[in-house]
């Protein structure tokens, strides 16, 4: 990739010096990252940059293209499309048409380009599960109470329990409408199910009480192919909850809504904490539709990323990654409730990777080889 030739020179020095050691969890900002470059697009501008990327990633991704990307290499042409990550995977599979692919899941890529569309993926960031509220309904606003008093007990204390039993059994086994994103096309469906099996085993003992009371009642739930479709169905009062909703989208959907917050959830079930993996596998199952059963892992959600070797434009998926990287970068994946990964971590044939991308990289090691396919 010429690019890499013309702009390794500019970054190389800083890189080789600020490389760090990424501990997971909780994190400051301080983590070196690259700079930008001067705007080197006269390669990269010749074709345009598809970005196909799991729908999540259309508030930290999109701000980060149209508020730095796009402004830092004006000529080159930008197309997206976000939506659920095992569609983005299906449609590059038959079209081949994106420069740069990303998925809400350590699973998504590997499964389905995995050797023959590329043979690597990058995880960058992580996220947490969380469930968006509608403050218009009476099931919504007793829950939000009962989340507001939880902020003040005292974790695993009685109190604290009987507040989260309050809130699920609100959620899970009253009248309340719950909407949901369909397991085999978006890794949330799969994600917020599981948070609710591990909430059901958390506070109740029974890893299936509140999955079967919301996923064998089809009176209970409405379904949608991505998390980003449900919020309309909140807007107009059809659901009272949404639990297929990551950090990630929820501050920006809830942002300029005034009927619609989210909340928080322990780390043990919000599949937001690398340490708690060998609890989150107490939740794993199966999901069946229309005859067909996928296998889930529940695996803390993890973004990862791929320039698939049809990529369109290769040289302006590896200036997008790197801008990403960039302070400005890693600010605005934090703003918009993703925890970035620097160095981010290789699963798969590392000799695939841009040769500028590889100073911020680090294998996978005996604890983050778990959350992969392949074991890192």
């Amino acid at each position: 990739m010429s690019v890499v030739w013309l702009i390794i020179g500019l970054l190389i020095g800083a890189a080789l010096g600020s490389v760090v050691v990424y501990s997971y969890g909780p994190r400051s900002s301080t983590s070196s990252s690259p700079s930008l470059s001067s705007p080197l697009y006269s390669v990269a501008s010749a074709s345009p940059f598809s970005v196909g990327a799991a729908g999540t990633l259309q508030f930290a991704w999109g701000s980060l293209l149209n508020n730095t990307f796009e402004k830092v290499y004006p000529n080159i042409k930008v197309a997206e499309l976000f939506e659920g990550s095992g569609a983005v995977a299906t449609t590059e599979v038959t079209t081949k048409q994106f420069s740069l692919e990303a998925a809400a899941d350590t699973s998504v890529i590997p499964t389905n380009l995995f050797t023959n569309i590329t043979d690597y993926q990058i995880a960058f960031g992580e996220t947490q599960v969380v469930i968006i509220v509608n403050l218009a309904s009476t099931p919504g606003m007793n829950v939000y109470s009962a989340w507001q008093t939880a902020q003040s007990q005292t974790p695993f204390s009685s109190q604290w329990n009987s507040s989260w039993q309050q809130i699920f059994t609100t959620i899970a086994l009253s009248n309340a409408v719950v909407g949901v994103s369909n397991p085999f096309t978006d890794p949330s469906g799969y994600q917020g199910a599981g948070m609710i099996r591990l909430a059901g085993l958390a506070f109740f003992g029974n890893v299936s009480q509140l999955y079967d009371a919301i996923y064998n009642n089809p009176n209970k739930y409405v379904m949608r192919d991505t998390e980003t479709d449900l919020v309309t169905l909140a807007e107009s009062d059809q659901v009272d909850f949404i639990t297929s909703a990551y950090e990630s989208n929820a501050i920006s959907q809830v942002a300029n809504q005034p009927s619609l917050a989210y909340i928080t959830l322990p780390n043990f079930i919000n599949l937001g904490d690398l340490s708690q993996l060998s609890y989150y596998y107490q939740g794993n199952f199966n999901y069946t539709e229309q005859g067909t059963t996928n296998s889930y892992t529940l695996n803390p959600v993890v973004y990862c990323l791929t320039i698939p070797k049809p990529s369109t434009n290769p040289d302006a998926a590896t200036l997008f990654i790197l801008t990403m990287w960039s302070s400005q970068g890693q600010s605005t994946l934090e703003a918009n409730g993703i925890t970035p990964l620097l160095p981010v971590i290789i699963d798969g044939n590392s000799s695939s990777i841009p040769s500028v991308l590889l100073p911020f990289t680090t294998p996978a090691n005996s604890t983050t080889s778990q959350i992969f396919p392949s074991g890192g």
